[in-house]
């Protein structure tokens, strides 16, 4: 018995002795969960127009000057018993053409190509129609000292009141060069039916000229 426990105890003494350490278990770390920050879109403000304002734009109308009162007789005018008349200036023609289309219209029409003669006439009683009778003139070809009648002019156009001063545009048919001009006109108020188209210009060549 006693040899059986020696043994037993020898037996003990060759079997190596392992130790065992506890392991322990490795403890999860606690995850930090970072929270989410949602970004909340910035609510713009709505752009408020300002009202556009239209000015009214008032037109003011352009006061004329007021005519002056014409005095009579006119001065500067030739008088023949009770008609007065004027060969115009060039600066007055054209403000006549202002004032009367007709006569505008001839002038850009017709004068830069053939004789044309503005005049104002006038009469103390007033008339239905006015006749004029001119001449035109030209240098004589035979002496260019002398003048000579290309040919007759009758201008018809309606009339006028008393005491007011009518622009006549008077227009030939012949055109335009040296020393050409109509000239001697004479003016007639008439009263009645007139003998011709108003207004006109007849324009008539003197026969055989040289």
């Amino acid at each position: 018995m006693k040899k059986l426990l020696a043994l037993f105890l020898a037996t003990s003494l060759l079997i190596p002795t392992q130790a065992y350490a506890a392991t322990s278990k490795p403890t999860p770390k606690p995850s930090v969960t970072k929270a989410k920050v949602v970004k909340t879109p910035a609510t713009k403000k709505p752009i408020i127009k300002k009202p556009i304002v239209k000015k009214t734009v008032v037109k003011r109308k352009k006061k004329l000057p007021e005519k002056k009162p014409l005095k009579w007789p006119p001065g500067g005018f030739e008088k023949k018993g009770e008609l007065y008349a004027k060969t115009a200036t060039p600066k007055e023609l054209l403000i006549a053409g202002t004032e009367n289309k007709y006569i505008q219209k001839n002038l850009i029409a017709y004068c830069h190509k053939v004789a044309c003669l503005g005049i104002f006439v006038g009469s103390e009683t007033g008339c239905d129609w006015w006749e004029i009778n001119s001449n035109v003139l030209g240098i004589d070809p035979n002496n260019s000292t002398e003048r000579v009648i290309l040919g007759s002019l009758i201008t018809l156009v309606s009339g006028s009141k008393a005491k007011t001063i009518k622009a006549i545009l008077l227009t030939s048919e012949e055109p335009i060069a040296d020393g050409l001009g109509i000239g001697a006109y004479t003016a007639n108020c008439r009263i009645g039916i007139p003998t011709g188209k108003i207004p006109s210009n007849t324009y008539t060549i003197t026969p055989n000229r040289s």
